[in-house]
Formats: structure tokens, sequence, C-alpha cells
């Protein structure tokens, strides 16, 4: 017996909308490499559109010539006229490869984005992509009833202090972006802190990137390093962001980088490599311990603030004589002492011990620079 039941099918197909179609025309220029007339061009539309529609769409060639002009006014094709036919025109891909499929909404969650990662030392890399960020703006223009400025309309920001990024070279960046994908060593000549000026030659795999704090950073797997000059003395701690010896992770600034080079030494990277651990992390943002019981006595001003962004998913928050009792498990790290030190009229370390400790000669020593 057969069923009435309608069941739904996850490739039914769906009316071609006019974004994709653009989009389809340019992965067809893409792909040939080379110019290609309209007829050619219409020809793999219809087909595309046969195989991918719904039954209703009739694709006539006057779309697909208006698809290809505002293409071009939108600067992702050029066309010239055939040697034979001037009437006739070839048309070739140019410029940007970026997906032309964006809702208005996606448009401005996606300027927000650029805004942020700009605000945040990713300049050179929204540069990259101006042309996406060109079309998000052209989107959220299309989407509007009225003609809006959205410089004026979506911000991305801090309350904190945001310094200035260092300045380095967006040729390293690439090469070691490109290294990561390609699984290939790097020889990188750096320049680390408190090394009074010496240069060192690491032969190292590239890892991770971290972009915080305005600044790019490296995590990455020295196998070997070549000083330049004086060699730090091994009984002493090495300085923040530089190697912590051959055969260890490390973080590395990129504005300190000299020189990035094919390397010289087959480096594997180390099992189960994860930029988010804490063996990563340690070096990049400076965690001194694992998630640990953490009690904090907070003032009301500071109930209301993490009452509404909390410190962490699992925090509670219950009233202690006139103030409020926060428990979570949180890492000690720069982050949360920063945080601590910031607010420190409003929260008191109850526990651990360790982080109280640090806070109150933080503490202690601020007053004594104020006192002088």
């Amino acid at each position: 017996m057969k069923s009435n039941r309608v069941t739904s099918c996850p490739y039914r197909k769906k009316m071609i909308n006019r974004a994709h179609r653009r989009d389809y025309l340019r992965q067809i220029l893409l792909a040939a490499g080379k110019s290609v007339s309209t007829a050619y061009l219409h020809k793999r539309l219809v087909g595309w559109v046969s195989r991918n529609g719904d039954g209703s769409d009739v694709h006539h060639e006057r779309t697909t010539r208006r698809d290809l002009k505002v293409l071009k006014e939108l600067h992702y094709v050029e066309s010239e006229a055939g040697e034979d036919d001037k009437r006739e025109l070839f048309w070739k891909a140019v410029g940007r490869s970026h997906s032309l499929v964006l809702s208005p909404s996606d448009a401005m969650s996606l300027t927000s984005i650029f805004q942020h990662a700009e605000r945040f030392g990713l300049q050179s890399a929204t540069e990259e992509l101006k042309g996406l960020r060109h079309y998000a703006e052209l989107v959220m223009q299309d989407g509007c009833e009225r003609k809006l400025d959205f410089t004026k309309r979506i911000t991305s920001g801090t309350r904190f202090t945001v310094l200035q990024p260092g300045k380095h070279n967006p040729e390293h960046l690439k090469c070691l972006q490109t290294a990561i994908m390609k699984d290939t060593p790097l020889e990188v000549g750096y320049l680390p802190r408190d090394a009074d000026g010496v240069e060192c030659i690491y032969q190292l795999k590239p890892l991770g990137l971290s972009h915080q704090d305005s600044n790019i950073y490296l995590s990455a797997y020295v196998v070997e390093e070549k000083w330049l000059g004086k060699e730090p003395d091994p009984e002493l701690p090495r300085g923040k962001y530089s190697s912590n010896g051959p055969n260890k992770l490390c973080a590395l600034m990129l504005h300190r980088i000299t020189k990035v080079e094919p390397g010289k030494r087959n480096i594997n990277d180390p099992e189960g490599y994860d930029v988010l651990s804490d063996e990563a992390q340690k070096d990049l943002v400076s965690v001194y311990t694992p998630p640990q019981l953490t009690r904090l006595l907070l003032s009301d001003n500071l109930y209301n603030r993490l009452a509404e962004n909390p410190l962490e998913k699992d925090q509670k928050l219950e009233p202690f004589g006139n103030k409020w009792l926060l428990t979570c498990k949180t890492r000690d790290s720069q982050g949360l002492r920063l945080f601590l030190m910031a607010n420190a009229a409003d929260i008191e370390v109850l526990e651990p011990i360790t982080l109280r400790d640090h806070i109150r000669q933080m503490l202690i020593a601020a007053v004594r620079t104020y006192q002088q």
C-alpha cells in the first residue's frame, strides 16, 4: 500500500535567486581562465538553472546580458569586442573572487567584523578584502528603503584604551599563513625582548596565529636557535614573547620578526596541537594556572555588570552581607589580573590565595607610586 505522507527531501530544487545566478557566472569565468563569449556563458547558465532550479525558472539571454553588465559595473568582470564580430562581447573574470551570496543582515554583521578587526590590529587584512567590504556595503544599501551612511550606523569598540598596532611586514604574515596551510617549516629572524637587541634565527614550525591586543602573534615550535651575537644566560628566564628554547612551544610577535624564509629542517607538528590549549595559551596570553575555584566579593556596581556579562558560564552569584559573592572556575591569567586591577575598588579576591596576594602586592606598589 502506498503512503500519502509527504516527506521533505534535502535535495529538493529551489528557485534560483539573482545572487546565486551571478555568482555562478563568475565561477564559470574564473574556471575558464580566459575570455569566453556571451553565448557560451548563457548556455552554461541555462544548463545550471535547469539542473538546480525548481522548474519554474525560465532563463533568457537578455537576463544573462543584464547580469554581466551588473558584474562589470561592480568590477568583477571585464568585456571586449570579438575580433570577427565587434557586436559580440567576450568576458573574463577580474579581481575579486569572493562569493556574491550575502543577505543585508549578514552584510551588516560582516561590516561589524571588519570594523572590529581594524580596531584590533588587522588593517592589512581588511585592506586585502576591501572588495568584499565594498560589496557588503552595496548589499546593505540594496536592502534599505532610504540612503544611509553605514559608517554612522554600525560601530565596534571597547571601553578600554586600545593601543596602536606594532608595525609589521604584511609579506611576513602572508608567508606564515601559507606555511601553516601547506604544512612547511620556516627559518625566521627575530628580535627577542630583553636580549640587548641581539637577533636570533629560529628553525621552527609555524602552528597558529593569534590576533590580540592590537598585535598578531605566532604560535610556533622551535627546534633550533642561532644567536647573531651574545647568547642569553641559559640559567636566566627567557624574556616574554621569545623562544623558550629548542624543542618547545613559544609565542612570537609579528612586528619583531625580521625575516621569513624556507626552513632548513623537517619539523612535525606537536601531537594534538591546539592554539586554544593551556600549553599554547600560556605563552600567548600568559595563562598561569588551569581553571581553578575562584571566589570574588563584589560591590553592587560589579554585581550589575557580572550578572549581565558573566565572568564564566558556570559562575554563581549570591548575597554575602552587604555585598555579593561570585563563585566560578576560571584560569589565573594576565587578562583576569588586569580585569581585577582595573576594578580593584569594587572587587576583593577571596580565593585563590596566590591570586589575592598578587593583586594585593600590585595595589601596594601602585599606591607607593602615587605617594612619591
